[in-house]
């Protein structure tokens, strides 16, 4: 069974939401629309707002903060009609809002949520291939189980329900491994590793060309570390401890991502 090319496709917009990206980058946008997404972000900084009275979390605290004031300046460049800046700042503001919300009710971490969905999507496309020749039809069945908890998994996360994204996206990771064993395969924990480290090195890549002329310490204090762990993970690769590689490799990635958003947050 192969999975067609659009099909697959959709898996990386819910994605693109997580990490800013944005749907707007993929349609026209309307006043309709983006005024749309400025009442989804206001009802999410309330939520957010509302959360944070009973807690004294500084750290939450910021975040608020940051998503109020990048939601004033989404309005701002809304009055002007600048409908672009508009969609990228206010899905910026959402993403601190949806932070400060994961902080405080300690659901799982968004950057690193983000970092699962696309170690499941890698596994699930390196699993397609590998069972395509395999005659078991319950292998294909639950890959193609497996795509369909992956795109819902990332649809959630795209409405910002992180901890609904983690669990389909890891039941999703579960349905592809038996469909590897089930044609007698398994997931090659070497070259997982490899891809794994190369993804990351090019969202390190990515992070550092973003922070040029980026001024945020937090976001520079994230790629920092994102560096460092992923050169430990290159490490473990080298010594063939490949499971730690990849445990490593993911949450340098995690940082990586944390690194980008702080810079478009603070920017």
């Amino acid at each position: 069974m192969r999975i067609a090319p659009r099909t697959l496709s959709m898996l990386m917009t819910p994605l693109m939401l997580v990490i800013g990206v944005g749907l707007a980058a993929a349609q026209d946008l309307t006043r309709d629309r983006v005024q749309f997404a400025l009442d989804q972000t206001d009802r999410r900084i309330e939520q957010a707002q509302t959360l944070l009275s009973s807690t004294d979390n500084v750290q939450a605290q910021a975040e608020v903060t940051m998503a109020v004031d990048l939601q004033a300046r989404a309005k701002t460049a809304f009055a002007s009609s600048q409908l672009r800046i508009t969609m990228d700042l206010t899905l910026q503001a959402r993403g601190h809002a949806d932070r400060a919300i994961a902080i405080i009710k300690g659901l799982p971490d968004p950057d690193r949520v983000t970092a699962q969905l696309e170690r499941t999507r890698e596994l699930i496309e390196r699993a397609r291939d590998r069972i395509e020749e395999c005659q078991n039809p319950r292998a294909h069945a639950l890959i193609k189980v497996a795509l369909e908890m992956q795109l819902r998994a990332e649809a959630a996360a795209g409405e910002s329900r992180y901890l609904a994204a983690l669990q389909l996206t890891m039941s999703a990771r579960e349905r592809a491994l038996r469909a590897l064993r089930l044609c007698n395969l398994e997931d090659n924990l070497q070259e997982s590793a490899e891809r794994a480290l190369a993804r990351t090195d090019e969202l390190i890549t990515q992070a550092r060309e973003a922070l040029a002329d980026c001024s945020d310490e937090r976001a520079r204090a994230a790629l920092g570390h994102a560096q460092e762990i992923e050169t430990e993970a290159h490490a473990q690769f080298g010594n063939e401890h490949f499971e730690a590689s990849l445990r490593l490799t993911q949450s340098a990635r995690a940082l990586a991502h944390r690194a980008i958003r702080l810079c478009r947050g603070g920017s």
